[in-house]
This record gives C-alpha cells, sequence and structure tokens, in this order.
C-alpha cells in the first residue's frame, strides 16, 4: 500500500487489517493443501510447521515485503530478524498443529 497509507485513516488501518488477515489465510491454506498431499508433514507436523515457518519468513522478508517497496523501511537488526523469525515459527506450528488436529479427527 506504500506511503500515503502510513499516514492514512482508519479505511487505510481496516484495509491493512482486512490483507494481513487475508494474506494469514492464504498461507494456512497453502499448507493445509501441501499436508493433504504430504503425509510426511501431516505424522511429523511439529518439524513440518517450523519448517514452514522458516519458509514463510524467507518468503515474506525477501521477496513479498520487498516487492510493493514497503515503507517505511527498516534497516536490518538481528533483534527484528530473530523476532519476526520466531513469530513465523510460531505461525507454522500453529497452522501444522491445528492441520493436523483436524485432519487426525476427520
Amino acid at each position: 500500500m506504500g506511503k500515503p497509507y502510513f499516514y492514512g485513516d482508519l479505511y487505510s488501518a481496516a484495509l491493512g487489517l482486512v490483507l494481513q488477515w487475508a494474506m494469514s489465510l492464504l498461507i494456512a491454506a497453502i499448507y493445509i493443501l501441501a499436508a493433504a498431499r504430504i503425509p510426511l508433514l501431516d505424522r511429523h507436523w511439529v518439524a513440518g510447521g517450523l519448517l514452514y515457518g522458516v519458509v514463510v519468513f524467507f518468503v515474506m522478508s525477501y521477496v513479498v515485503v520487498p516487492l510493493p517497496a514497503a515503507w517505511p523501511k527498516h534497516g536490518f537488526t538481528v533483534q527484528s530478524f530473530f523476532e519476526n523469525l520466531l513469530a513465523m515459527l510460531l505461525f507454522g506450528l500453529l497452522v501444522a498443529f491445528f492441520q493436523w488436529r483436524f485432519a487426525s479427527a476427520g
């Protein structure tokens, strides 16, 4: 959305929230579809979730975010690297857990 939306109004914030949730659901759906085709991800959901979290981290950090020239630009810091990586590892674990839990229940 770029620089104009950074100082935007409530509409800009709501649009950002909706887009964030849409991306999260899309990323989770990709894992669920992959786990349906790759039984190893279902059997070893912890390892699969952590690996997926690492993949999501690198794709988001080095492909998705740089594409639209996101603003404000933040320089690289070791702290932000590990905070974002930890967040994606947790996200991957959560997605893998719920996929495993509901796939094994059905």
